[in-house]
């Protein structure tokens, strides 16, 4: 049976108030609870979570942005996978770029990938080179990342774990900027041979790949339709509802 599409809403830090935040996560639901073909994620960033506990419905769900990986520890300001689960979180983010600049690492992943699925949360795991050399290193770093992120999971935990490519090189505030659909496709590609080499051909079929960087509403089709995944990590785009509603009934219909 083929999968629904993953469309994931990464509001960062954003919006400035719980009634903005109202706002755009009412009516993104309302859009996304109308659409067969597609599951539609909301990551709020932590002090909103709260305000739509349980507000998730069968093809709408809360998601956090990142989460800590473990449920008890001495850990001022982290928030655990036991909290995100009670308060109705399906989906969480891990390693996203934005939180590798500060200092996570491909260690820190693995364990709070772990952690998440040992809570019952499904994990989006972010991965992505920096930059795109000529001599094809970018591959390499990519591998690197991924073998030592996914370090200790088994074949079947492959189940309920996505992946997003996130380049940094494609990440601005213009659909411009975003990475090509054919890139994204050799990309899509190249993780799952490597994921094949790790864990066998039948693992690296379970995730669902995305595609994170500068995607917005005109660039939905051709990345979908032709950049070889399965959903998108959208950021600034998501914080408009009516444009990001336009992007999930346009994954809808690809």
């Amino acid at each position: 049976m083929r999968k629904k599409k993953l469309i994931v809403a990464n509001w960062k830090m954003n919006p400035g108030s719980a009634a903005e935040a109202r706002v755009l996560f009412n009516k993104t639901k309302q859009t996304g609870s109308r659409l067969d073909k597609v599951e539609t994620v909301i990551c709020p960033p932590f002090p909103f979570i709260g305000l739509f506990a349980r507000a998730g419905t069968t093809r709408v769900f809360l998601g956090a942005q990142d989460v800590f990986w473990a449920n008890s520890a001495r850990a001022t300001g982290e928030v655990s996978p036991e909290m995100l689960k009670d308060l109705g979180a399906s989906y969480c983010i891990i390693g996203h770029s934005e939180r590798r600049a500060l200092g996570e690492t491909d260690d820190s992943v693995s364990k709070k990938l772990r952690a998440a699925l040992a809570e019952g949360l499904t994990p989006i795991v972010c991965v992505g080179e920096k930059e795109r050399d000529a001599e094809g290193r970018y591959f390499g770093i990519l591998k690197a990342q991924l073998t030592a992120s996914f370090s200790g999971i088994t074949r079947a935990q492959f189940r309920d774990i996505s992946i997003a490519y996130e380049p940094l090189w494609a990440i601005g505030k213009s659909a411009r900027e975003a990475a090509e659909p054919r890139v994204i496709r050799e990309m899509s590609i190249f993780i799952q041979k490597v994921l094949s080499d790790l864990y066998g051909e039948e693992a690296a079929r379970l995730p669902r790949i995305l595609y994170g960087g500068s995607v917005e509403e005109r660039n939905t089709t051709p990345i979908l339709a032709e950049g070889g995944v399965s959903g998108l990590l959208v950021g600034h785009a998501s914080l408009n509802a009516e444009g990001f509603g336009k992007m999930l009934k346009t994954a809808n219909a690809v």
